[in-house]
């Protein structure tokens, strides 16, 4: 899989072992790369780091990383091509598609007309155990969460495109927001502060989470809308399946406004650092970590940041489409309407478990 280069800010370092060694490359005017490291990012994911010395008289037309779980990558390996070189210096690609328990090896190359030159071969080895990540479009990461027979990400979406690559309309202005019609897709960060967005998730008006464009748009069966490949908008009746998974009665579950019992409180993040107090209630015992992200109003307004949490559903009702609330002081779980122009939080859940 071929990722674009990213910056590395912090890295935990992994135990190298040279394998064999480089291609040796004496003359200055040819071509020389090296293999420099892997590095821990996050649980799950791995950077490959690389340098090109010298570029040669020919011109790099391609340069990465060959992987593989043999010790000879670039015969029985994945490549990971990053393109044609546009100067000597350093480069990475970040891994994240890693199995349990497995050692793996690595070895960075430059491609100069037919000729192939090659770092040394470095090796790791992965954890017997370790949560996979997903990663979106906008390379944000996301932890799968298993409650009951369900898999949920652990927290909000933050995706600024959907999948294919379109981006989604962002919209700043409250009078923009209020001028919208019934299926304008937008989204936002609370308070249009990108610094809440990333740890809050963004702010989507219902036809942005569904990327739909009309009523016609709506198909049968499971919509993926702006979540990532292999996950999708979960429908009222698997919020339902939550609920009921967590303690709800079906009669509860079926409905309107506040019900069941504790069921929030097992969906919401402990503490007052994000919730205010008194946060009533919440355990996390679901793994859900839901944060108070508040939401938008079909005004243009922001509204409860630190308070509520406010997930769409893809089910609708009439004009209105079916959402859950969380608030800092209840342990119960709203079901209720919303106005499709208003903006909550994305939560997706995975296609197959």
């Amino acid at each position: 899989m071929v990722l674009p280069r990213v910056i590395i800010l912090t890295f935990v370092i992994v135990i190298l072992i040279p394998v064999t060694g480089c291609k040796k490359n004496e003359p200055s005017d040819s071509v020389l790369v090296t293999t420099d490291g892997i590095d821990l990012f996050a649980e799950g994911i791995w950077v490959f780091k690389g340098t090109i010395v010298s570029m040669g008289n020919e011109g790099i037309i391609s340069h990465g990383f060959f992987w593989s779980e043999s010790q000879n990558p670039e015969t029985d390996g994945i490549v990971i091509d990053l393109g044609p070189g546009t100067g000597a210096g350093t480069f990475s690609s970040i891994v994240y598609d890693c199995l349990q328990a497995k050692t793996y090896y690595i070895k960075a190359f430059a491609k100069a007309g037919t000729a192939f030159y090659y770092g040394e071969t470095l090796s790791f080895a992965t954890p017997d155990t370790f949560r996979r990540p997903v990663i979106d479009i906008d390379h944000n990461i996301y932890y799968p969460v298993r409650i009951g027979s369900q898999v949920w990400m652990d927290k909000n979406l933050q995706a600024t495109r959907y999948p294919h690559g379109t981006s989604i309309p962002k919209v700043e202005d409250p009078a923009t927001w209020f001028s919208f019609s019934l299926y304008s897709q937008a989204y936002c960060w609370y308070n249009n502060f990108g610094a809440i967005g990333a740890v809050y998730g963004g702010l989507y008006s219902w036809p942005a989470a569904m990327n739909i464009a009309s009523e016609n748009d709506i198909g049968p069966g499971r919509i993926q809308g702006v979540c990532p490949d292999g996950w999708h908008l979960p429908g009222d009746d698997e919020w339902k399946e939550l609920e009921m998974y967590l303690g709800m009665s079906q009669a509860d579950a079926d409905g309107e406004e506040w019900r069941g019992y504790n069921e929030g409180g097992k969906l919401k993040v402990t503490g007052t650092d994000l919730w205010q107090v008194p946060n009533t209630g919440a355990t996390n015992g679901s793994r859900f970590s839901a944060f108070p992200a508040g939401y938008r109003d079909g005004g243009g307004s922001f509204r409860d940041l630190g308070l509520t949490a406010r997930f769409w559903s893809a089910s609708k009702r009439g004009d209105y489409a079916l959402i859950r609330q969380l608030d800092y002081n209840s342990s119960r779980i709203f079901r209720g309407t919303s106005g499709l122009y208003e903006g909550h939080s994305v939560r997706c859940i995975r296609d197959s478990v």
